[in-house]
């Protein structure tokens, strides 16, 4: 008959197998039906033009339906984060500082190139060299210009979440599981505790940074299975949306953790070959790509200086570590039990105890000779990912190397324990291999007799693989339920904006929010404020932050501040004359105030002298500063902050920053982009090294 078909063809998909010689089970699948039931189905005839669907279109529909589930889920566990009311802030004591650095977006819309320099904070720096900020993954970009800097950053956080659970997916479909270990594995990556956990202290840019390297892992496999030039740009894509990630610790973890690649070479040696020349192409496109950043940065390295602690003493023993993967206790967290400190963030990594069996499971599970290739490179992974974050390379390192220099910037690695959330990718993957194993093994099966003993209409064949749904949604359930009660919301105090109004001045004088409170961080900075002491992880070395000229604290008058008044129970501190943005020194030990406005790196400033003198400008000094007196190029003088001569009269003064280290990074960074599109598209033979 064409196009025309019983059910039991629809269902089985081949018409030569009777009923009763029906596989007992379809990968993925739980029960099978027999009997008198399934043949009076198989009498019903449908339309096959119906029901058909090719082989691409199938697998289409079934990856839209999981991608579909994949993202309600991520819509249950990141429900917090929906909610867009301007006045609510995720928890985290440190989140309003961790999102200061998007504001980039904001004042890109607003003033153009004046973004390229941060003024907000310590006397200004350039805004693209920030190692600990988020501001140019795409992300942050998108949601920050869509919905500002608060709300986007929470729907950030969102898309942080489904970044993790996509990869997961991702992972094992390149691993070739069935559906629902992809699907289950995939779910437990957004509710596991190394991003949820995190956000104890609200630090945004590990939870990205950790969501981008993520992708890293699939995009890797997939070189080593198909090894084309198009596998290869993908996976630079991955690499540079890392290096854009910000925070540097899950960047360092990373370069460690790749070493297990070596793993998934194939033994012949062109394969070999081939796979290396892919790796050096993925690095260097994501060099290029990557570029907007790293030109500034390089620039900037000498100068930058951070906190050290060679000793690493937050660092957990590599024996504790793997137990952070199964520990749910509040309280333990919140303790230094297993030599740890009693900060939660640095440790949470929780994925509970079957998830761990299962990978127990999975270093055996391996059903051919690509799993059996992939085993070793997973295993290594977590390895070396607790490795890392046991500080054992690390303290190696800031012992043997050669140069202070790159002893100080290991030493600046303060926390490797956030390091161990790498791990997490590689445990579920292995996770779903045994879980794949499970399904795959055979099972008792019981068959139920519908209707009675003596008008029986047929048999259900139920699979005991069904008992494993129980405890799948169990643990499941319990990762979802501990990372969410990290993932609160807190609405900001009314009284944080009329201590920020408070604070404001008719020009661009530097000022302080109440020290270390850092909810007042990225409100102050969208007031506009300037931030005298602020709240930054690094600094520029042998460079003082300028003094504020007012200061809300609650500890009393800092020196040379006088009380002027209480707003919403904080008191509010001047300081005497000296502290000024903009003054002219004279020869006579004189002073003029001038008046300045502007934003980020355009800067104007007014001037009225009765005689010459040195205009000075509390703002730091840097190449791609220019200055303009009355219309005319104007010398910068040398020194720490801003300054010209100036001779008497009226002026007008115009600084402008414009770095030509950000100009080289747009360019490297637009030729990247023309070089993956030309390799991604470019037609070319598929390769296949899976065995």
């Amino acid at each position: 008959m064409s196009g025309v078909a019983s059910i039991s063809e629809v269902i089985v998909g081949n018409t030569d197998m009777a009923p009763d010689e029906i596989p007992g089970r379809s990968r993925g699948g739980f029960f099978i039906l027999r009997g008198s039931f399934w043949r009076s189905l198989q009498g019903r005839q449908v339309d096959m033009n119906t029901w058909r669907l090719t082989g691409w279109r199938r697998r289409a529909l079934m990856t839209s339906i999981e991608l579909l589930c994949l993202l309600v889920w991520t819509v249950i566990v990141a429900r917090p984060y929906l909610n867009l009311d301007p006045t609510l802030m995720p928890n985290g004591r440190e989140y309003g500082s961790a999102i200061q650095t998007h504001h980039f977006w904001v004042q890109l819309r607003e003033c153009g190139a004046c973004a390229l320099w941060n003024g907000s904070v310590r006397g200004g720096n350039p805004a693209l060299v920030d190692p600990y900020g988020s501001l140019l993954h795409p992300l942050v970009a998108v949601t920050t210009l869509g919905w500002g800097v608060l709300n986007g950053s929470k729907l950030a956080l969102a898309g942080a979440l489904l970044m993790a659970g996509l990869a997961q997916w991702w992972f094992a479909h390149e691993l070739g599981v069935g559906w629902v270990a992809r699907m289950w594995t995939a779910a437990m990556a957004v509710a596991a505790g190394n991003l949820a956990g995190r956000m104890e202290i609200g630090v945004f840019g590990v939870v990205l940074s950790t969501a981008a390297s993520s992708l890293v892992f699939p995009a890797l496999l997939r070189v080593n299975k198909i090894a084309t030039r198009r596998s290869a740009v993908i996976l630079g894509v991955m690499l540079a949306l890392v290096l854009m990630a910000g925070q540097g610790y899950m960047q360092i973890g990373l370069a460690f953790v790749l070493l297990a690649g070596v793993l998934l070479l194939p033994w012949d040696r062109t394969r070999s070959l081939l796979i290396l020349r892919r790796y050096g192409l993925a690095v260097g496109l994501a060099l290029c790509l990557g570029a907007v950043f790293l030109a500034p940065f390089l620039h900037f390295l000498p100068q930058f200086v951070k906190d050290m602690d060679p000793k690493f003493a937050s660092a957990q023993p590599f024996a504790y570590i793997p137990l952070n993967l199964v520990i749910s206790d509040y309280r333990f967290y919140m303790n230094d039990a297993l030599s740890k400190s009693p900060y939660p963030y640095l440790y949470i990594n929780y994925v509970g105890w079957l998830a761990v069996i299962l990978a127990f499971l999975g270093l055996r599970g391996a059903r051919n000779d690509w799993q059996r290739r992939v085993v070793p490179f997973l295993a290594c992974a977590v390895f070396l990912a607790f490795w890392v974050a046991s500080a054992v390379p690390l303290r190696a390192l800031v012992r043997d190397l050669p140069f202070q220099w790159l002893i100080e910037q290991v030493a600046g690695i303060r926390y490797p324990s956030l390091i161990s959330g790498l791990a997490v990718l590689p445990v579920l993957g292995l996770a779903g291999l045994g879980l794949d194993w499970l399904l795959a093994i055979a099972w008792p099966k019981f068959k139920l007799v519908l209707g009675t003993s003596e008008q029986a209409s047929g048999t259900v064949s139920l699979d005991l693989r069904w008992a494993l749904v129980v405890p799948l949604l169990l643990a499941l359930m319990s990762a979802q339920s501990f990372g969410t009660s990290w993932m609160g919301m807190s609405r900001l105090d009314p009284a944080v904006f009329q201590v920020l109004d408070a604070l404001h001045t008719p020009d661009l004088q530097w000022v302080n929010a109440p020290f270390g409170e850092h909810y007042f961080q990225a409100a102050a900075i969208s007031k506009g404020l300037k931030l005298a002491s602020g709240i930054r992880t690094w600094n520029w070395r042998g460079r003082s932050s300028p003094e504020p000229v007012l200061e809300a604290d609650r500890q009393g008058a800092p020196v040379g501040m006088t009380r002027i008044r209480t707003v919403a129970d904080v008191p509010i501190h001047q300081a005497g004359p000296g502290r000024e943005y903009a003054t002219v020194s004279h020869d006579d030990g004189g002073r003029t105030i001038c008046k300045a406005t502007g934003t980020g790196g355009n800067i104007d400033v007014a001037c009225e002298t009765p005689q010459a003198g040195v205009l000075t400008v509390k703002e730091n000094q840097w190449s791609g500063w220019q200055a303009e007196l009355d219309g005319s190029r104007a010398q910068l003088l040398s020194g720490q902050w801003l300054a010209v001569n100036l001779p008497k009269g009226s002026h007008v003064l115009r600084f402008r920053y414009r770095p030509w280290d950000v100009a080289v990074g747009v360019v490297l960074s637009a030729i990247g982009v023309i070089l993956a599109l030309y390799l991604g598209l470019r037609p070319e033979r598929r390769i296949t090294t899976e065995s």
